[in-house]
């Protein structure tokens, strides 16, 4: 399996039982360090208790004699001992005792007879009045294998047991991380469904009750969604600039038909080659601004790119009073801060200038368009207002969308492209920034243009 074939189960499941066999290991050595400590203590208590037995049977006579008396006391056979007086007289012995140093009341290892033995030695007196006191030395050993056969039967079997529950978590542990996992699969059978035709995506229930699951299930709804709505904007682009160009180049075409129907003048050729050139002006200028609307959309931005967007304000303000004048209206700035802004002096003279011009075309004759500009919190807020009759407010965000008009006219002195706004905005969000339309409180609209400052000097 290669690594794109990787499987987040496998891969748990394999954690989860690596970490279980760890824990057995662990726990199985633990077994034995006790089982080893507790049969040792055990072995170290017998062999005491038969070292002091052997001791109890030490007696003494009224002439001073001592004898061992092993009547009715159960000594091992394997057992080693010897007992002697202060004398070093050998009272009573059994098997080879090896020859080693002797230390009271402690417990010793020592091979003997080809085996391994633990020696315990014990130490006391024996007296008829205060006067006799014979000091009895008993050196008993007992064979310790039986000890380490203890505790590996203790840990044999403990390990099978743990292997044995081992086994039935792991069959657990898979059956359920596959039931787990499910709500993902189920999740991404959900997502699989999405198709250019069918954007409607429901998660699974399981998926939202997993608290874990519950916001990939939301961010996966609305990532879906704002992909439909992305989509249904390309194809509404497509369909409105089919139609536009459709409709410019019918017009284009009928013109120069009715050239072509009958001998006319010299001026009538002149008016009606010159009503034609007028109308593929039209046409470029739509396909101009829809490639400019295409390269703000997919091309991102230069984060260098820095302009004084109030000096372009300045400027384009400057460029449409001569537009103004003859549309019998008043333009005029007031408070332009210094700010520059991440824009490039081509897009941010576009913006201006469309924003600007939409105002211009939207203002009755005699009346006003009012630049204005403010910076605070590092952003700066330009506002565009105009004496027209204002906006719908149920067209305030139809307004941005490409070939959306407000005035349905399309003819060649009122209809624009209906690609301005949709520009401005491209130009604004490519920069961070927003642009809304609303309607001014005396009398109509006001664009407002908030975009992050570069560097400001107030």
């Amino acid at each position: 399996m290669n690594l794109m074939d990787a499987s987040i189960t496998n891969r748990l499941i394999a954690a989860v039982l690596a970490l279980e066999l760890l824990a057995g290991f662990a726990l199985i050595l633990a077994v034995a360090t006790h089982e080893r400590h507790s049969q040792n203590l055990t072995f170290d208590a017998n062999l005491r208790s038969g070292a002091n037995m052997l001791l109890g049977a030490v007696q003494e006579d009224e002439d001073d004699n001592v004898r061992l008396d092993l009547h009715d006391q159960p000594i091992p056979r394997n057992s080693i001992y010897r007992v002697t007086d202060e004398n070093g007289r050998i009272i009573g012995a059994s098997g080879s005792l090896p020859a080693f140093s002797f230390h009271a009341s402690t417990i010793q290892h020592i091979d003997a007879t080809g085996k391994s033995f633990r020696f315990y030695t014990a130490v006391g007196h024996r007296g008829l009045g205060e006067a006799l006191r014979n000091q009895i030395t008993v050196v008993y050993g007992l064979p310790d294998g039986h000890v380490w056969h203890e505790v590996l039967e203790a840990t044999r079997f403990f390990a099978i047991s743990t292997a044995g529950l081992l086994g039935l978590t792991a069959l657990l542990i898979i059956t359920l991380t596959r039931r787990v996992m499910e709500p993902i699969r189920a999740l991404a059978a959900s997502a699989d469904q999405i198709n250019t035709r069918e954007w409607r995506f429901s998660p699974p229930t399981a998926a939202k009750r997993f608290v874990e699951l519950r916001p990939l299930a939301l961010t996966i709804e609305k990532t879906i969604a704002r992909l439909h709505r992305s989509f249904e904007q390309q194809r509404r682009f497509t369909s409105d600039a089919a139609h536009e160009l459709k409709t410019d180049v019918a017009i284009v075409k009928s013109s120069l038909q009715l050239l072509e129907m009958k001998e006319r003048s010299i001026p009538e050729y002149q008016r009606g080659i010159s009503l034609a050139l007028d109308d593929l002006n039209r046409l470029e200028r739509t396909i101009q601004k829809m490639l400019t609307l295409a390269r703000l959309e997919q091309t991102p931005s230069t984060t260098s790119d820095t302009c004084r967007i109030d000096e372009v304000l300045r400027s384009v303000v400057e460029q449409s009073k001569t537009l103004a004048d003859l549309s019998g209206l008043r333009i005029s700035t007031s408070s332009l801060h210094h700010a520059e802004v991440p824009l490039n002096p081509q897009d941010a003279a576009l913006l201006c200038s469309n924003v600007i011009m939409n105002a211009l075309q939207h203002s009755p004759q005699h009346g006003y368009v009012n630049v204005s500009s403010i910076v605070a919190e590092q952003r700066v807020t330009i506002s565009v207002s105009d004496s027209g009759n204002g906006v719908d407010e149920e067209e305030a965000e139809l307004l941005f969308q490409p070939f959306y008009r407000s005035d349905p006219s399309r003819n060649r002195n009122t209809g624009g492209t209906g690609l301005g706004l949709a520009i401005s905005k491209a130009i604004c969000e490519r920069a961070g920034g927003t642009i809304v339309i609303s309607n001014n409180e005396v009398c109509g609209a006001i664009v407002v243009i908030t975009l992050p400052v570069s560097a400001t000097t107030t």
